[in-house]
Parts: C-alpha cells; sequence; structure tokens
C-alpha cells in the first residue's frame, strides 16, 4: 500500500471558525450564517500561465482566476485583478504600462487590459461570443485574440485607437492562440482538425511550420529575431514544450525532458534565449536549445470565507398524508378539461377540478402522456416489457396496444392523427423518428441530435419543430438551444438534410424542404431540450416555450418563423406547457403545482391535483445476526453481534445474545455487515425505467444522490420511494443545473440575469431541493448570488468549480477534471496531474471532492488489469453494456499512469485532512457497477487506503450531506440501510463486489428479488 506523503504545501489558517454543519427539520427556520474566514498560501498552481515584463523586472502570472505579479526573481505574488472574473493568460505589452488577458466579468469570455498595479481595468470587447487568447501587436497599436464570432474559432485583430474588427483567418476550422511576430506583419497561431499544427499567417498566404504529431499543438511563441518558434505539443499522455524554425524549414525540437508536465500556454523569450514558461505546479526556464532548468519560486495568498449555515433536512418518519409534489409530463386534452400526467409510479387522467383516476397500477415506470387529436386516445411511455416503449391506450375501453420495438419516448402526434413523432431507435437509426399510427411503419427523420427537446408538428403535418443545440463552434461543445424545423419527408438532397450552418451562425436556410434553424434571437436559448417547448398552437399561429425559465408565446408564419415580439406569460419557471384544442388557454407545470393560462388575458389558475402520500414503513421487527460489522467509522470490525430492526430503524446492536432470537432471524453470520452505500453523483430519470433502482440496491448502494434531474422527476422518485412504490435506493436531488448564457446538457434552463436565478431559487424551495448545482458558464458573481440564497434555505451548492467557490462558500466540487468553460481545468493538468493549489485549497476549506476517476480511463484501464471484475451474474441479470475492449502494452501503461496520476489526489486531500466522497456520473458507466470499480480505483491506483474509500462511500458521504445522524452507520437510531458482504472490504477493497444481501429502509432484499423482474 502506498504510504500518505506530507504535503509539500504550507497551509497557513488564520481565525479558523469551526466549520461544523448544523441541521435543522423542515419547518423551522435557517439562522443567519456564522462567518468561517482563513487563508491558504499557494505555492504551486495547476495550469497557470506567465508572462515576463518588457524590462525582464516582474512576472505576471494567472493562479486561480487572477491575475498576479511578482518579481523575476520569484517570491511573494501580488493580486492586481479581484476574485470574480475569472482572469487568465495575461500577457504584458510592448511598453510595460498595461496587462492584456481574457476574463469572465461580463458572463463570456472577453479581452481586457489593467495597469500592473491594478488600476485602470478596461473591457475591449464584448457582445455574445467568447474573445481568448489575447496578444500584443510589437507597437501596442493593436491586440489579436481568437473568438467564435464567425462559426468557427478565428483568429481577430483589433486596432484600439479606432475600435476595428478584422478576421485574420477563415479557415472551417479553429484557429487559436495567436502570437505577433518581432515585426508586426506575421501571426503564429494553433489550429486544430486536419489542419492540426503550428501556422504562420502572412497577410492570407499561411504557412503550416509543424504539424501536431497526431496529438494537438497550442501557443505559439516568437523568438526575438524572428526565426524560431516555440510551442506546446500535447499527445499520448505526454506534453512538451518544442521549438520549430518559423519558415518551417526544419521539424521541431524538444525543449523539455519525457514526463515534464507542461501548460498549454505562451512562454516567454528573454534576450540571451531562455524560454519562461509553466509545468509542473509552477514557473520554469531553461535554454531554448535544451538544458537544465531553473525554477521560480513563487507564493500566493488567498482568503476564504467559508460561513456555516444549519441545512435543512427531509424527515424519514413524517406523519399524515402529504400533497404529491411529483408531478410529471402534464398534458392538456383537447376540449381542455382533462389532464394526464405520471405522479406516484403510475399514469394518471384528471378531469380539471375533479379527481385522479389511476390508469396504469404497477410497479414499472410511466413517461410522457399525450392525447390524441380527437381526446380518445393516450400514447404513452412504459417499461413494463423491458426498456421504456411505447404504448397507445383507448381510454374508453382501456384497450391498449405496443407501438415500438427499439425505443420510444417524448410522443407527439400529427395534427391529423395519422403519425407520432418521438425520440428513439438504437443504433445508427437511433434519433426523431415518426411512427404510422395505422401500420406501425417507423422511420427516422433526424439522427444526432444530442437530446433534442419533445417534437412539436407543423399544422400542415409536413414539418417537425425541436428545440436543439446550436454550438458556437466545434472546439468547444456549448451553445444555444434553438428551435430547428426538420421535414417529415426525406429532403430533395442530402445537403438540405444536413446543412452546413447547423452548427454555424450564417443565418436560416430558406429551401422549404429542407432542414433550417427557426429565424429566432440568435444568442438566446430557446427552451431547454426538455419538456419546456416549443409548443405550436392547433391553429399554426403561435408558438408556446419557455425561455430564460419563463412561459413565452410568440406569433410564427406558416413555416413557424416569428412574425412579431413574443409575449411573456407568467414569472415562475416553468415547463411542460401544452395547448388546450381551441388555442385558448395553456396548461404548465411551475412551482410546485399545475398552472392553466388564459393566453389573451393573461389569468393564471392553479389547477388542483388531489393527490397525496403517506410513507410506508416496514411494520417489521426483526435481528440481523451479523458475523461482522463495519459500522461506517471505525478501523476494526465488530465480531459476532446482533442488528434489532424495528420499522426502517436500527433499535439496538450488542454482541450475539440467543435470547434476542425469539423473533424473526436474518442470519448472516458467515458475513460482513456494512452501511448501505452512498452514490454522490449520478445520473437518470424515469426514463431509466423500473430496474435502474434494483439494480442499484444489487450493488450495495441504498441511497443516490443526482446533482441534476428533471425536478418534477426527482422529486417523484422521492415520493414513489416513500410509499414503496417500486424498489429503488434512497434519493437525494436537486433540479436542473443552474447556468449561464450557454448551455450543453439538455434541460438546462439558459439564466442570464440575477432576477432569473432568483425564479429558479424560487423553484428550488418550493419542491425542497436537497442541494444546488451550479454549472460552468454562470459567471462566478452570479453564483457567489446562488450560495447565498441556497444556504439561507438550508441548500448545500456544489458544482465543477473550486475557486473562486471555496472562497465564499461553495459546499462540494464535482470531478477531478469536469467540464470547464476555459477548455482546461484549473484543478488537473492535461496529464491528469494537480497541484498544491487544487490540495492546499480543499483541505483548508473542507470542501468536498468527488473524483469520478472512472469516467477518465479508471473504468477502461481497471477492465484491462482485473478482466474478473466483470465477471459478475448481475452484469448479465440487468443487461449491462460489455466492459470496454481491453488494451495492451504502450497504451496501456500511458492510461495506467495517467490514471494513478488522477486517483491519487483523493489520497494527497485525505492525507491533508480534507474530505473525499464518492460518485461516479453513472450512467455513463453502468449504475452501481461503476460505484464499485472506483472505490477500488481509489485504492488500488490511487493509494487509498480501504477504510478511507468505504469511510467515503458511507459515513463521510453522509456527514456532507447533513445526515451524519440518520445515514452511514450501523448503529443503534440509525436507518437499517445495510448491505452483507461475503468478506471484509477493509482488508481488501474487491469485497464489495460480493453483496450477498441488501436492508433498504428495513426492508430485505435478497439477490434473487432484486435481479428478478416483478411478476417474474
Amino acid at each position: 500500500m502506498i504510504s500518505r506523503p506530507l504535503l509539500v504545501a504550507v497551509l497557513v489558517l488564520t481565525t479558523l471558525s469551526a466549520a461544523v454543519d448544523h441541521e435543522i427539520r423542515r419547518g423551522e427556520e435557517a439562522p443567519e450564517a456564522e462567518t468561517g474566514e482563513m487563508e491558504v498560501v499557494l505555492r504551486e498552481g495547476t495550469n497557470i500561465a506567465v508572462d515576463r515584463s518588457p524590462d525582464g523586472a516582474t512576472l505576471a502570472l494567472d493562479l486561480v482566476g487572477r491575475i498576479w505579479v511578482l518579481p523575476a526573481s520569484g517570491g511573494r505574488a501580488r493580486p492586481i485583478t479581484d476574485p470574480f472574473g475569472d482572469a487568465r493568460q495575461p500577457q504584458w505589452s510592448p511598453d510595460g504600462e498595461r496587462l492584456v488577458f481574457q476574463a469572465y466579468w461580463a458572463g463570456d469570455y472577453d479581452v481586457w487590459t489593467v495597469g500592473p498595479d491594478g488600476t485602470g481595468l478596461e473591457q475591449l470587447t464584448r457582445g455574445p461570443f467568447d474573445d481568448r487568447e489575447p496578444t500584443w501587436s510589437p507597437d501596442g497599436a493593436r491586440v489579436a485574440f481568437s473568438s467564435d464570432r464567425s462559426g468557427s474559432y478565428d483568429i481577430w485583430e483589433l486596432t484600439l485607437a479606432s475600435g476595428r474588427l478584422r478576421r485574420l483567418t477563415d479557415d472551417p476550422g479553429n484557429e487559436y492562440t495567436p502570437a505577433y511576430g518581432p515585426e508586426g506583419r506575421r501571426v503564429a497561431y494553433a489550429a486544430d482538425g486536419d489542419r492540426s499544427g503550428v501556422w504562420v499567417e502572412r497577410g492570407g498566404d499561411d504557412l503550416q511550420v509543424s504539424d501536431a504529431g497526431g496529438g494537438d499543438a497550442y501557443a505559439p511563441s516568437w523568438s526575438p529575431d524572428g526565426e524560431t518558434l516555440a510551442f506546446v505539443r500535447i499527445d499520448a499522455g505526454a506534453s512538451s514544450l518544442l521549438t520549430v524554425d518559423a519558415q518551417g524549414r526544419s521539424r521541431s525540437r524538444a525543449v523539455t525532458g519525457e514526463d515534464q508536465d507542461v501548460f498549454p500556454f505562451r512562454s516567454a523569450w528573454t534576450e540571451d534565449g531562455r524560454l519562461l514558461y509553466t509545468a509542473d505546479g509552477g514557473i520554469r526556464s531553461r535554454p531554448a536549445s535544451g538544458g537544465a532548468e531553473d525554477v521560480v519560486a513563487f507564493t500566493a495568498v488567498v482568503s476564504l470565507d467559508r460561513p456555516t449555515y444549519r441545512k435543512r433536512l427531509r424527515a424519514f418518519e413524517e406523519e399524515g398524508p402529504r400533497p404529491v409534489r411529483g408531478i410529471v409530463s402534464p398534458s392538456h386534452s383537447p376540449d381542455g378539461r382533462t389532464v394526464a400526467f405520471v405522479a406516484l409510479g403510475d399514469l394518471w387522467s384528471m378531469p380539471v377540478g375533479g379527481t385522479p383516476r389511476r390508469l396504469t397500477d404497477d410497479a414499472f415506470v410511466e413517461v410522457d402522456p399525450a392525447w390524441s387529436p380527437d381526446g380518445r386516445s393516450i400514447v404513452y411511455g412504459s417499461d413494463r416489457d423491458g426498456d421504456v416503449q411505447l404504448y397507445l391506450r383507448d381510454l374508453a375501453s382501456g384497450a391498449e396496444r405496443r407501438l415500438t420495438t427499439e425505443g420510444g419516448s417524448a410522443p407527439a402526434w400529427s395534427p391529423d392523427g395519422g403519425a407520432i413523432a418521438f425520440a428513439g431507435g438504437r443504433g445508427e437509426d437511433a434519433g426523431l423518428r415518426v411512427l404510422d399510427v395505422e401500420s406501425g411503419r417507423v422511420r427516422t427523420v433526424r439522427r444526432d441530435l444530442n437530446d433534442p427537446g419533445r417534437p412539436t408538428w407543423s399544422p400542415d403535418g409536413r414539418r417537425i419543430v425541436v428545440s436543439a443545440l446550436r454550438r458556437y463552434s466545434t472546439r468547444f461543445r456549448e451553445g444555444v438551444n434553438q428551435p430547428l424545423s426538420v421535414p417529415v419527408q426525406p429532403p430533395l438532397s442530402e445537403q438540405e438534410q444536413a446543412p452546413d450552418d447547423l452548427d454555424g451562425w450564417e443565418g436560416p436556410r430558406r429551401q422549404d424542404e429542407g432542414e433550417r434553424w427557426l429565424d429566432f434571437p440568435r444568442h438566446a436559448s430557446f427552451a431547454s431540450r426538455g419538456t419546456e417547448g416549443p409548443v405550436w398552437s392547433p391553429d399554426g399561429g403561435r408558438m408556446a416555450y419557455v425561455a430564460s425559465g419563463v412561459l413565452w408565446v410568440a406569433p410564427v408564419s406558416a413555416q413557424g418563423d416569428p412574425v412579431g415580439p413574443p409575449r411573456r406569460l407568467n414569472n415562475e419557471i416553468s415547463s411542460d406547457p401544452s395547448w388546450s384544442g381551441d388555442g385558448r388557454s395553456l396548461l404548465y407545470l411551475a412551482g410546485d403545482g399545475l398552472r392553466r393560462v388564459s393566453v389573451a388575458s393573461g389569468r393564471i389558475d392553479e389547477i388542483a391535483v388531489p393527490l397525496s402520500w403517506s410513507r410506508r414503513v416496514v411494520d417489521d421487527r426483526y435481528v440481523l445476526h451479523a458475523g461482522r460489522v463495519f459500522d461506517g467509522t471505525s478501523s476494526q470490525l465488530r465480531r459476532d453481534m446482533d442488528i434489532v430492526i424495528d420499522g426502517n430503524r436500527i433499535v439496538r446492536m450488542r454482541g450475539h445474545d440467543d435470547a434476542l432470537h425469539d423473533r424473526r432471524v436474518v442470519d448472516a453470520s458467515d458475513g460482513v455487515v456494512i452501511p448501505g452505500l452512498l452514490e454522490m453523483h449520478m445520473h437518470g430519470g424515469l426514463g431509466s425505467g423500473e430496474s435502474a433502482g434494483r439494480q442499484w440496491l444489487a450493488f450495495g448502494v441504498t441511497t443516490v444522490r443526482t446533482p441534476s434531474a428533471d425536478p418534477y422527476e426527482m422529486v417523484e422518485a422521492r415520493e414513489a420511494n416513500a410509499v414503496d412504490r417500486r424498489i429503488q435506493p434512497r434519493v437525494f436531488g436537486t433540479g436542473n443545473t443552474i447556468d449561464g448564457s450557454r448551455v450543453y446538457y439538455a434541460g438546462a434552463p439558459a439564466l442570464t440575469s440575477l432576477g432569473q436565478i432568483e425564479l429558479a431559487m424560487d423553484r428550488a424551495e418550493a419542491l425542497s431541493f436537497d442541494l444546488v448545482k451550479t454549472y460552468v458558464r454562470l459567471s462566478d458573481q452570479a453564483q457567489r448570488r446562488v450560495v447565498a440564497d441556497a444556504h439561507a434555505m438550508g441548500m448545500p451548492v456544489t458544482s465543477h468549480e473550486l475557486y473562486p467557490g471555496v472562497a465564499y462558500g461553495v459546499d462540494g466540487v464535482e470531478h477531478v477534471k469536469g467540464t470547464s468553460r476555459r477548455g482546461y481545468s484549473p484543478k488537473v493538468s492535461e496529464l491528469n496531474r494537480s497541484y498544491q493549489d487544487v490540495v492546499g485549497l480543499l483541505a483548508a476549506s473542507g470542501m468536498t471532492l468527488t473524483p469520478t476517476v472512472g469516467i477518465y480511463g479508471g473504468y477502461a484501464v481497471l477492465a484491462s488489469d482485473d478482466p474478473a471484475f466483470f465477471e459478475d451474474s448481475r452484469i448479465d441479470a440487468f443487461g449491462l453494456r460489455s466492459p470496454p475492449e481491453p488494451m495492451g502494452g504502450e497504451v496501456l501503461e500511458i492510461r495506467r499512469r495517467m490514471v494513478e496520476d488522477m486517483a491519487s489526489l483523493g489520497r494527497r486531500v485525505v492525507a491533508e485532512g480534507g474530505t473525499i466522497v464518492v460518485g461516479t456520473d453513472s450512467p455513463i458507466n453502468p449504475s452501481g457497477l461503476s460505484l464499485i470499480a472506483e472505490m477500488q480505483i481509489l485504492v488500488e491506483y490511487g493509494g487509498m487506503e480501504p477504510l478511507d474509500v468505504i469511510r467515503a462511500t458511507t459515513s463521510i458521504s453522509a456527514d456532507a450531506m447533513g445526515y451524519g445522524e440518520d445515514l452511514g452507520r450501523v448503529e443503534a437510531g440509525y436507518l437499517a440501510d445495510l448491505v452483507v458482504l461475503g468478506d471484509d472490504p477493509l482488508a481488501d477493497i474487491r469485497a464489495v463486489r460480493d453483496v450477498r444481501l441488501v436492508i433498504s429502509d428495513g426492508r430485505t432484499y435478497t439477490m434473487e428479488e432484486l435481479t428478478a423482474r416483478p411478476g417474474s
């Protein structure tokens, strides 16, 4: 086992208040937060950039998203920008009077300048685009930068005196990280795709001076004489600084060694032929010709303010009936008199103002009901035959027939009732599909839309419109959601089926028969590719949709383009709009219930849903006789114990006593009892099907936390769990992520103002979210507001971001790597190495980290190193995906080293007193299986002790959520969430594979029960 090394860093903590969370039960008021202030000294940085002043005396450094200056010889760094700008990649002006850099203060990346003393902050570029990686011309009159303002990343030039913008490159691929030649006429840059490498722009005659060698090239910089370029190449687990002749007359030559972790930013040349660059967490200098390196040591002090607050917790023994809030996919009948919806695990029909009637009554999942135009039938999804398929139900007779065989969800009827559009299919046929109701024939009309929204039909039935992701470039994945019009009949040509501008901004296509974006505002998200629209009105003259979180209606042409300004219909975060047949009203979900708005008058009525639920606690008292017990915290197992369970609680645990065996006894005398495992990062809603819950339990997971979900599906899962409607673990969760101007995942609203964020927080309170997750395009100032509001409500906040969130109280950070708006991670390098800034901030603050190493190569490496891991009957029982193809030789060696480097962060954080919790981002890798794989990865590749990993997956995760008095331990008073293993996981972490019995909320399940479908 790898021993725990002492951290190289020094952490200086001042006036550190005890950051102990207090809990309050629902109904109590959260008190004002107390302050926990501290300072952390940073001596290393992860993915930092540096530049040297023209006089050679001062360095500019970006560290934790701030610009700092320090003496060129090293020493104490001084910040010149605040913590909220995500300021990166500084470069000195030729006269040394200014620094130019990219920053995120405005909610997109823009080019900014500031004086080296921190005065005179000025924004040079504006707008909805991302402007990155700026550089000065030698005369200081111009700034070049990369930008996605033309549909791909190109090099642009700004003339400072006039404000004139000029595009220097216009290739369909991406060009980035520009650098002026010393004479100011040439611009070197890096490119990706077919042109991957380093290029020199010479007034339209571009020259490739080096290819990327099969990898990626970054950040060229010129020697003072203009004869040589230095650049960074990243490929196959190596990151190198190289030089190449600027005329392309020779091959590139490595400056750095094979194992140095060079960061992908510009190096600075000195007059004596040395290169100043960043690598291995610090500032380095070495001759451009190669040779020994010098280290420029620095320190930087950041202040953290970690206010404590009381978490508002859910009760596990609620008394009396409680109103149903998990109302999913409501749909208006054509006559406007009835609503169909999903709740408590079943499909319901309810007259408006009347009593709901249950249409299904089983343990299976139902989703997405949609009325036929004549109001006589409903199509909906169910997993009763395995995965989710579409079924047609005649409402008068109750007769049903299955419509699909290759999956189906989000159905929408054509106006004539003859066809249904839906999402489904497998393999090459997956995508937007159309089913002929009479014949049952199905065909795919559009593929590769990355989770489009629920479809809606044009009034003539010739076209389908969906909310789809419209990216700004292929360099980064984020974009905005826009309405895409897809012809139902095959287009006239292949070109029309896949228009060239689908990912660009060249304007909508006008061919009536081809696919095209509708002519809505280009830089605003239209719906969220979930259940937020658009929905075409029955008369074809309007579209309803959710944008910026609220409900709108816009007049449209027969082709769907807007012909007038949209009108806002409400002031609540909304979803699931559906028209009445006469087009006079819209039904939708908002807050904790149903609403109906009159489109003409704007009057909003609440639609009562008189359904309630009461928690079903098992009425049983029994003894679990355990051969050995891990109690969730102790380093030693307790032997021959009797655990008395009454209902859903452990009421006693003591040494074996025959007198206790006068009631039902569950014999685990040959096993090891541990607390039920907590999966702290998973996703998946009703579309995962009924089997998902049994699958989690079969791998010993009795509690899951989802940091992003459809909010109403999340609440439905909690309520269905409470009434024991289907077998599943305990669910903690939130709604959609709170994101900024651009989005990637379906369901995430693009919120661009504090007012919209306030509405999102209102829904979080109405639906009693367990946590809030902010996402990568949200500005730091907005995130700070979310944290303050969430904590005032007693809700923790998690995100992908470490700093500055760690400085104002964000509770957790997801993934060692994770999506980043920067295109690189400030938590881990391209070689999967994290440095002292990351370890120090995590350890000092107590912020939780969920590493998810499995999705960054760990799962695939484990499949190659330990194929026996996949010799598991549960894989076949649940039809899980085959393991990744095994690797070997040098490829496996490189991947293994990168997994070891990433996984080691958990050990280093724990060694310094920080908090690691375990999650996997499933179902990227199969749910449950991925968690026990992650546990093994953290031990065998990361060097964590099995005890630390088991604690992180039980008691520590429970404590982090605020439920340390209910979950994660085997003690009297705790919830009866237990797992019986065949052997001791403290001795060998692989013992968590061998699950013999699971107890969830006091109910016992054998492996046979969990792997058998209901009714089988």
